[in-house]
């Protein structure tokens, strides 16, 4: 589900253009939203989804144009970040709460 901490996007230096546009779309790791994009999506400003970014100690795609872009899965971990940001964590403190449910899911699902 959340991957807090997972670097953004396809594999920098994936030769995309193999794909067709199609499965370009299709795949939840394709770094398809420029900062302004995903800003509105996330019903933010371009600034606080950059700290965002920071706190979790990621770096966003960067295929083309050095334009900073992000990919669904990116979207989801931001948006779950944000959430809890919203209600007072400091944004640390909210990348390690996503961090330790990531864990817990992995130990439920081990068993």
């Amino acid at each position: 589900m959340r991957e807090p901490g997972r670097g953004g996007g396809a594999p920098k230096g994936a030769a995309s253009s193999s794909r067709s546009w199609l499965q370009r779309l299709d795949d939840p790791d394709e770094p398809l939203y420029t900062v302004g994009v995903a800003a509105d999506l996330l019903g933010t400003d371009n600034q606080t989804l950059r700290r965002l970014e920071e706190a979790l100690d990621r770096s966003s795609a960067r295929p083309s144009g050095n334009q900073r872009r992000y990919s669904r899965r990116d979207l989801v971990s931001l948006h779950a970040a944000l959430q809890l940001v919203r209600e007072g964590h400091p944004p640390q403190s909210a990348v390690r709460i996503l961090a330790l449910q990531d864990h817990i899911e992995v130990l439920e699902r081990e068993d």
